[in-house]
């Protein structure tokens, strides 16, 4: 019997990296991505998750080829930068309809079938950023703070079925995500905001460019995948970066508010 995997986002980044990765270990797998993929033993299944009946209909040509599903690992999602107050709304907008509503209409075309597998796998790609406030990331942290909150009810609503839920959470990969991503002009800026925004997104970019390799995560994601039963979640990164997620919830909110300014000024 061979597993059935679908990988979202697989035209780039870690979806691009971890897609063949598991054809290569025994899976049958499935890229979705809005454009078709051209990937080593992997079948291509162009949707754009924030489609939710594009994404319903992809679903079924899948299940109608294979009539099963194992795994879902969803790699897809985007980024943004701008202050709240003067980011376009429809930027804003849209990456929550990715990064939220994209995988909720995923969770809802897929959970039938997770759950009738004997070994079931959901693994939700959140971020770090989805345990805090970063500035001028606000729609992006509030995108994958929604998530993390989506996983955790979902991974209880499944219990009593062989569907074992978790989130991943990585910090900074080193991927064309920033050149690709919408990022709000400093000139077009209130002087309130410009120097600090610049460096910020500087910054980001920054770490971005030294940030871990796709490959690196993927395999990380391989190996909690095949575990017999998944945490809650998963922090993948360097150590500073993990340790950030307990920081923010020990730390008073005016000293960790500190901490984190000193990190992206």
């Amino acid at each position: 019997m061979q597993y059935v995997a679908l990988v979202t986002g697989a035209s780039s980044g870690v979806g691009e990296a971890l897609a063949p990765l598991l054809a290569q270990r025994g899976y049958k797998v499935f890229g979705m991505s809005r454009r078709s993929v051209d990937l080593p033993g992997v079948t291509s299944l162009p949707a754009d998750i924030s489609d939710a009946d594009a994404l319903n209909k992809a679903i079924e040509r899948l299940i109608e080829e294979t009539g099963r599903l194992d795994a879902v690992l969803h790699c897809a999602g985007i980024g943004g930068a701008g202050p709240v107050e003067q980011m376009p709304t429809e930027r804003a907008r849209r990456i929550m309809e990715t990064n939220f509503w994209g995988s909720w209409n995923l969770c809802q075309a897929t959970l039938p079938y997770l759950r009738k597998s004997d070994r079931g796998r959901l693994l939700l790609v959140g971020s770090i950023a989805g345990f805090m406030g970063i500035p001028f990331r606000s729609a992006y942290c509030a995108s994958k703070a929604a998530l993390k909150a989506m996983s955790d009810s979902l991974r209880m609503e499944v219990q009593g079925s062989n569907l074992e839920v978790t989130m991943v959470a990585p910090g900074d990969i080193a991927t064309n995500s920033i050149a690709t991503q919408y990022r709000q002009p400093v000139e077009d800026l209130d002087p309130l905001y410009r120097e600090r925004y610049k460096k910020a997104d500087d910054g980001m970019a920054a770490n971005v460019d030294h940030g871990m390799d796709a490959a690196f995560v993927a395999e990380a994601m391989y190996q909690i995948m095949e575990k017999d039963q998944l945490k809650p979640y998963y922090a993948i990164g360097e150590l500073l970066q993990r340790a950030s997620v307990k920081a923010s919830r020990l730390l008073p909110g005016h000293l960790w508010e500190k901490v984190l300014g000193k990190y992206y000024s």
